[in-house]
């Protein structure tokens, strides 16, 4: 057995949310950081991506939010799956987190972003009902933005229809690649996860870079790099993950 460290880049991460907010070109960045970061040290992302110009960070459960939460006292933090329990939701409470409401129920004493199913089949409500007070947001879920160039447009018109009316509210629709090929689907916020972190693969073929690219431009890479950086550098003082495998 070998032992493989990956070194994150957090100047990476920074290089990114800002390329990111040059595109969006007036919409926020929301940088999404369930999974522990998908791996990458959610604390860590969090706070690189909110110094270069985040405005949210977007977690999957309460427990991933209220973590957060620790850190960042007063960064708005919104949890995107539902909430479990009813002692979930009073933690959420107490910690202003941000709620999603995908049903017809909707949390009170909470801020709430409604979503909308406008064809990813996953969660979300078919019809739009009247926001309430506490709802400070609308959203939706792009399907297939980095392959189906039509069927997003489609969504991308059925969510702007639906929420035209409420346009006092934050609506927000794009993941990475809706935010980076569909100017339409930007809104206000765009949700964006891959697009922050990059996405960088090597093997014996040789190297290659996959993931959406900003205007041409392929995304720094924050993960999967072999250390390289000289001592005291960023990449050197960024967090490191260790790993066995198997050779």
């Amino acid at each position: 057995m070998q032992r493989s460290e990956l070194t994150i880049d957090l100047g990476a991460v920074r290089r990114n949310v800002k390329r990111l907010l040059d595109v969006l070109e007036g919409a926020e960045v929301w940088a999404v950081v369930k999974a522990n970061g998908y791996g990458h040290g959610a604390v860590d992302v969090a706070g690189a991506a909110l110094g270069a110009g985040a405005s949210v960070l977007c977690v999957a459960t309460v427990p991933e939010g209220l973590a957060l939460r620790e850190k960042f006292g007063e960064t708005r933090i919104l949890v995107m799956g539902p909430t479990a329990t009813s002692g979930e939701l009073a933690r959420a409470r107490d910690a202003q987190l941000e709620l999603v409401a995908s049903s017809g129920e909707v949390p009170e004493g909470v801020r709430v972003h409604v979503k909308l199913d406008t064809g990813m089949g996953r969660w979300g409500l078919s019809e739009l009902p009247e926001p309430g007070a506490n709802v400070v947001g609308l959203m939706s879920h792009l399907a297939s933005a980095d392959c189906d160039p039509e069927f997003t447009e489609t969504q991308i018109v059925r969510f702007r229809e639906a929420t035209e009316p409420y346009r006092h509210l934050t609506r927000h629709l794009a993941n990475s690649a809706g935010a980076l090929r569909f100017p339409g689907a930007r809104f206000d916020a765009a949700r964006c996860g891959i697009a922050i972190y990059g996405l960088r693969s090597t093997g014996e073929a040789g190297s290659r870079r996959c993931g959406c690219s900003a205007r041409g431009r392929a995304p720094a890479t924050a993960g999967a790099s072999w250390p390289s950086g000289r001592p005291g550098s960023e990449s050197s003082r960024s967090a490191t993950r260790t790993a066995s495998a198997a050779t």
